[in-house]
């Protein structure tokens, strides 16, 4: 888990500036405070050369998953690791619908997501901070996308 939270860090430090804030979670957490974020959550890691470059994690509560931290270390960014995470963390789950959540100025994971069959639910906005608002996001899944 160290290497998921070094690549963590080197991720989000573009959103600190972003956001105006550098004391944003991702970047104040501890090894302590990872593994307690991800209990209870599957997590999946993209591996490249044998070293760790990329993570998302998920939780399905009900017929609902809650996908959350899509990682990729900005050394391997624009290669396709962040779609074969998300599409492999739905994999596994067998749920109704998908969201997440992502930053409101995150224009690349907006379009990302957008692109994997996210849409933004109509008219939610949560207010983090003075500077940052959370765009939820959702992707229903049809019945037929499960069958074998």
């Amino acid at each position: 888990m160290r290497e998921i939270l070094d690549i963590q860090k080197m991720a989000f430090r573009e959103n600190a500036v972003r956001y105006d804030d550098p004391d944003i979670t991702q970047l104040t957490d501890t090894l302590d405070d990872l593994l307690e974020r991800v209990r209870g959550h599957i997590v999946l890691k993209a591996v490249a050369d044998s070293v760790i470059v990329g993570s998302v994690k998920g939780m399905q509560i009900g017929n609902r998953c809650r996908i959350s931290n899509l990682i990729v270390h900005p050394d391997h960014w624009n290669r396709g690791i962040g779609r074969r995470l998300m599409a492999s963390i739905e994999d596994e789950f067998d749920a109704d619908v998908f969201e997440l959540v992502t930053g409101y100025k995150d224009e690349k994971n907006i379009s990302l997501y957008g692109k994997l069959g996210y849409r933004i639910t109509e008219g939610y906005f949560e207010k983090v901070t003075e500077n940052l608002y959370f765009i939820h996001m959702s992707k229903p899944v049809r019945n037929s996308e499960r069958l074998p």
